[in-house]
């Protein structure tokens, strides 16, 4: 993809942006990021333990909670760990999307620990990428989902050289929207609206909520808005 993508990003609280970029010819994704509080990691058999993410999502206080709303389950056994991150390490190698592992830094509760994992998935032809999340129940509640998502922003429009980013959950999931609503706002983005049947759940279609960020909305919201607002 040529020198310009991050290899690794690093920021701090009063800046939620990369400092330190190193590029890698052959990856256009970063291979960690560091935000305040979140570091997120590469997910691939060779970089994740795969019976320490088996335990910790299987063990999950509330799996029905956590994966009600989205369209898979938590593994069964460690080899279906072992497939999803082999399936991910595919996804990254195609450049496609990418996957991260999410752990709170330190300082945080619970630093080091599992708390979920988050992908960028990129449509090269259309200049535009989403992203998705899932967090283990003990981490809800925290803002990691806007603190993963400005991260994600700065890669989207600053390193990728993307045009749009877009996000969207079930319409049945309030605490999602409302997190979504949050980030997206504070980034300068929109509520598209409620598109019907986009997506199986159980097998069941359900309607899901749209946002989106432009470039340009991107830029200005982050030239004019406080940190406080972007992280949240």
């Amino acid at each position: 993809m040529g020198d310009s993508f991050p290899e690794t990003i690093e920021s701090d609280r009063l800046d939620p942006f990369p400092e330190t970029i190193e590029s890698d010819r052959l990856d256009p994704f970063p291979e960690t990021i560091e935000s305040d509080r979140l570091r997120l990691e590469p997910f691939d058999p060779e970089s994740v333990d795969v019976f320490e993410r088996y335990g910790a999502l299987a063990d999950d206080p509330d799996p029905e909670d956590v994966y009600e709303h989205v369209p898979f389950s938590p593994p069964e056994t460690p080899a279906d760990s072992l497939s999803f991150l082999e399936g991910a390490a595919e996804n990254r190698a195609e450049a496609e999307s990418v996957t991260y592992l999410i752990r709170p830094r330190d300082g945080e509760p619970d630093a080091g620990e599992i708390a979920g994992t988050t992908t960028l998935f990129v449509q090269w032809e259309r200049r535009t990428a989403e992203s998705a999340i899932v967090l283990r129940k003990p981490f809800w509640g925290r803002g990691y989902s806007g603190e993963r998502a400005a991260a994600f922003l700065e890669v989207v429009f600053e390193h990728l050289d993307l045009d749009g980013f877009a996000v969207s959950c079930v319409v049945a999931n309030e605490r999602s929207r409302r997190a979504i609503s949050t980030y997206v706002e504070a980034h300068g983005g929109r509520y598209d609206g409620r598109f019907r049947n986009l997506r199986a759940v159980d097998v069941e279609p359900a309607d899901l909520h749209r946002f989106s960020i432009d470039r340009e909305e991107y830029l200005t919201a982050t030239e004019s808005s406080s940190i406080e607002t972007l992280i949240g």
